[in-house]
């Protein structure tokens, strides 16, 4: 898929093919597609997520559930985002989901070393970790709304995947102007073609 959210948060709720008009098909059919996304992201390094495939890809009891708790905290994340751009208020029961992902991912956060001083690190040895990862992203997005560019959500057909607005007049409506850009614009000059044909056989 592509990464045209402009964040890992955004990337991560738009594992949904399409939002707009149809609703799929779902590319998280696994964590380990979860593991891949993040190592797309630079989230996690090549050894971190070899070790998070093969925790992912074990056959244990709670796989199934682990992965609904990240279907769960995408959809919840995205209802968040999409009130952002609509300017209107989150549910509460959305917010909850988001709170208790990030303060479980907290909770296991460890002090490291990393090349610009002491963070706060996730271990990344258990199978939630992954899921925990993505929590803390979606969690920090959500606290910088003040200081950063504001969500917006694509207004194509069968998109309706999410991104930062980056554009320097804050009015970008699609999430990528290769695709669904190029598309809309294909669309209309089809419906002005068609309205002149009509025209012109009266």
């Amino acid at each position: 898929m592509p990464l045209s959210g402009g964040h890992a948060a955004l990337d991560f709720v738009n594992t949904v093919d399409s939002r707009r008009g149809r609703w799929g098909p779902d590319l998280l059919g696994s964590l380990g597609d979860l593991v891949v996304l993040a190592e797309r992201l630079g989230l996690v390094d090549p050894l971190e997520g070899e070790h998070l495939k093969c925790v992912a890809a074990a056959d244990t009891q709670d796989a199934g559930i682990v992965l609904l708790e990240a279907v769960n905290l995408r959809e919840a994340a995205y209802g968040v985002f999409e009130a952002e751009d609509r300017g209107g208020v989150a549910l509460t029961s959305q917010l909850r989901v988001l709170e208790q992902a990030a303060r479980k991912a907290r909770a296991r956060e460890v002090l490291k070393m990393t090349p610009e001083g002491l963070r706060w690190k996730l271990p990344l040895e258990e199978r939630r970790d992954i899921v925990d990862l993505f929590a803390l992203e979606v969690v920090e997005l959500l606290i910088d709304a003040s200081v950063r560019r504001p969500v917006r959500e694509c207004k194509g057909d069968n998109c309706g995947w999410l991104f930062l607005d980056r554009s320097k007049g804050g009015r970008r409506i699609w999430c990528s102007e290769a695709s669904c850009g190029t598309r809309e614009r294909s669309k209309r000059l089809r419906s002005r073609r068609n309205q002149d044909q009509g025209k012109s056989t009266r």
